[in-house]
């Protein structure tokens, strides 16, 4: 069982390198199996197909567990200060998965397969932030408000950071991020607190 753990470690591995350095297409199962030093019949074993592997990879490096940790242990029931917590640990698992985001981008059209595996990142971390959203609007501390558009709004507004930030570099926004997160997550927090 540890074996199989460690082959399947090995594969998703070799395959987000291949991804990063040759993209969806230049990943095949036979370039896999071979950085990952198995025999390609031990890919579709395990993961059935290349969009198997890819569904493995992102759920590898998934944010939604540590989301799901942060808000279900780590929340003050503080609107600014919470929303400063998920919004730092945004930042960081964007910045551990920034190539692959980036050619996810640039190659989600050519393959809608790899589209639907990453939809899933932004659509987990909504579920996420609606639910905590609603439990401070239960508490009393949230203005009534569309919690859906409140969540897609922060997730927008630190996503297009991140963007600007990755594709640009300081020549959108020199701000550092503490910065811009600090002013911007105040007065997110001002404009849904009673």
């Amino acid at each position: 069982m540890n074996e199989q753990k460690n082959t399947s470690e090995r594969i998703i591995e070799a395959f987000i390198e291949l991804f990063r350095d040759f993209g969806y297409k230049g990943a095949t199962t036979r370039a896999v199996a071979e950085r990952a030093g198995v025999n390609e019949v031990t890919i579709f074993r395990h993961f059935g197909n290349k969009k198997g592997i890819m569904d493995a990879a992102l759920e590898s490096v998934s944010y939604s567990p540590f989301l799901e940790k942060i808000i279900n242990e780590d929340m003050v029931w503080d609107l600014e200060k919470d929303l400063w917590k998920i919004a730092d640990s945004y930042h960081r698992y964007m910045v551990k998965i920034n190539d692959l985001v980036l050619i996810g981008f640039r190659e989600a059209q050519l393959f809608p397969e790899l589209n639907d595996t990453i939809v899933q990142i932004p659509k987990q971390l909504k579920a996420n932030l609606v639910s905590y959203l609603t439990e401070m609007y239960n508490r009393g501390k949230l203005i009534e408000t569309n919690i859906e558009f409140q969540a897609m709004n922060f997730i927008w507004l630190n996503f297009g950071y991140f963007l600007s930030k990755s594709r640009f570099g300081n020549q959108v926004i020199a701000s550092s991020q503490n910065e811009f997160l600090k002013h911007s997550i105040q007065l997110f927090a001002r404009g849904l607190t009673p």
